[in-house]
Parts: structure tokens; sequence; C-alpha cells
């Protein structure tokens, strides 16, 4: 059995928790390890979950002393940190979230922080609802303050209150206006109006396994092989290069992924025979 398939079919029971998808509408998928596996309602949320929302789908994950997130399809996020329960307090959970739409709740000491391509939001006990892709983000702050900073700018961070709505796009700096743009509001998607539902207690033991989907593909791996996700995801996804399509992918780009040329081209790394003279 491998890793991602023994932690795909290990129980886990309530109290042992980080977190729970607690709503799973539509096809949705967790990549754990090198797979992609079902999500269904009930499954615990795991640290380096990979999550991928289809057209039309939703899911809903709730954190254990540390906020819910719900996510409207098609989106793509990554959960990079989920404090244990037990953790030192404040520890910040993270989300790096590609593309999609979201809605976001804090809850008490243990912050919330929400990565996007162009604007990071972090959120204690407050609630935001955003968009985001590669170019764009928009971050709607329905109460409380939310802090938000430019992903890779150098404006110092700024405190955005309930009722304002912040935007970036490109490489601008973020524009805040006291309320959201008709644009956003046509655009929400019809729940995010209403108040993210507590379901967790629902599911007091996960299910015994998730269904295996397939493999991640190079594709899906490559948006990930980038930027602040890149050394992690190198050595998680090093396993893949003994599948044939895979190797080759990485192979056509041998400048961008000089991590895999020792596994690539083993040859170049042994070492040169010496031959004896006399």
């Amino acid at each position: 059995m491998t890793f991602a398939l023994a932690l795909a079919s290990m129980p886990v029971h309530a109290a042992d928790a980080t977190g729970v998808y607690s709503l799973v509408d539509g096809d949705a998928r967790a990549l754990r390890g090198t797979t992609w596996f079902r999500l269904v309602a009930g499954t615990r949320v795991l640290e380096g979950d990979v999550i991928d929302v289809g057209d039309d789908a939703q899911i809903q994950l709730e954190l254990k002393d540390g906020g819910t997130l719900n996510a409207q399809g098609p989106a793509l996020m990554y959960a990079t940190a989920i404090p244990p329960v037990d953790g030192k307090p404040g520890a910040v959970a993270e989300l790096i979230v590609q593309h999609g739409w979201l809605k976001a709740a804090g809850k008490g000491p243990r912050p919330l922080r929400v990565r996007m391509p162009m604007m990071t939001a972090t959120i204690g006990d407050a609630v935001i609802v955003a968009s985001c892709d590669a170019r764009h983000a928009e971050v709607f702050v329905e109460s409380g303050t939310a802090t938000v900073a430019s992903a890779r700018g150098k404006e110092p961070p700024q405190n955005v209150a309930g009722g304002e709505f912040v935007s970036r796009n490109d490489d601008q700096k973020p524009t805040v206006a006291s309320r959201p743009p008709p644009a956003f509001l046509a655009a929400l998607p019809r729940q995010f109006r209403d108040p993210l539902p507590a379901l967790a207690s629902r599911f007091p033991a996960a299910p015994e396994a998730l269904v295996k989907v397939s493999e991640v593909s190079f594709a899906e791996a490559e948006p990930w092989l980038a930027g602040t996700t890149r050394k992690a995801f190198v050595r998680r996804l090093s396993p893949r290069l003994s599948d044939p399509a895979f190797r080759a992918a990485v192979a056509a780009h041998p400048a961008a992924f000089p991590e895999w040329d020792r596994m690539l081209h083993p040859e170049k790394y042994r070492p040169k025979e010496v031959s004896d003279t006399k």
C-alpha cells in the first residue's frame, strides 16, 4: 500500500481531526501524495491536500478552532498549513488559492490566511468573500476586519473593515472602495449571500476509505511546481518520474527542473573512470 493510499484509507475520529470537509456537492477531489481521491462529506482535512473543485461543484471545509472556508467551482487550492488542535495558540491556518470563488469565516484566536496570486487576506473574527485568478483578486469584507497585503508587493499590509471592498489587478496597487461594485455582486455565487452553515458535527467519524481517481499528471502538477510551493512539490512529486509520460514532460523542460536532472540523467553524475597510466 502506498503512503497516499494509506492516508486515504486510515479511519480518523473526530477527536483526532484538525478539520473536516463538511459539505461536498458535485465533482471534487483531493490530491494526497501523488494520487487524486474523490472527496465525500466527512473526509478529514489533511495538511498538504490539494483541493480541486469542479465546475458548478461546491465544498466546505471546517477547521477545528480555525475557521471555515467554502469554495465554489471551478476552484483550485492547497492546504499548506493546518495547525493541530493542540498546537500553539495563534497558529495560522493557511490555504493557497490559485483560482475560484470562496467565502471564509475566521474563528477565535486561530487566524485563517488565504493566499491568492495577487493578494493575501488574513482573518480572525471576520468574514470575507473573494474571487481570484492569476491576474486579479477581489475581496469583500462582509464583517469584522481583515488584514490584506499584496502578493509580492512592497506596500505594507492594511486593515480593511466590514463593508469595504479591496481589489488588485496584475501588478497594480490594491484599491479599497466603500462597497463592492455591481459586477462583483452580480457574479457572486448565490449561497455566499447567506452565513456559512456549521455542519462538522454531523460527521463524528471519517469515511473508511476514499475512492482513488488517478495519479497526478504533469499538467495538473505544473501550477504547484512554481513559486512559493515549488520546493515542497518537487520533493513530493519525485516518485512520478517513474511514469513515462510524466518523465517525458519534465525532460522536455530541462532548464525548469534542475532538481530532477540527477534522476533523469544519472549517468551525468557517475564518477568518471580514471585510466591507469604507467
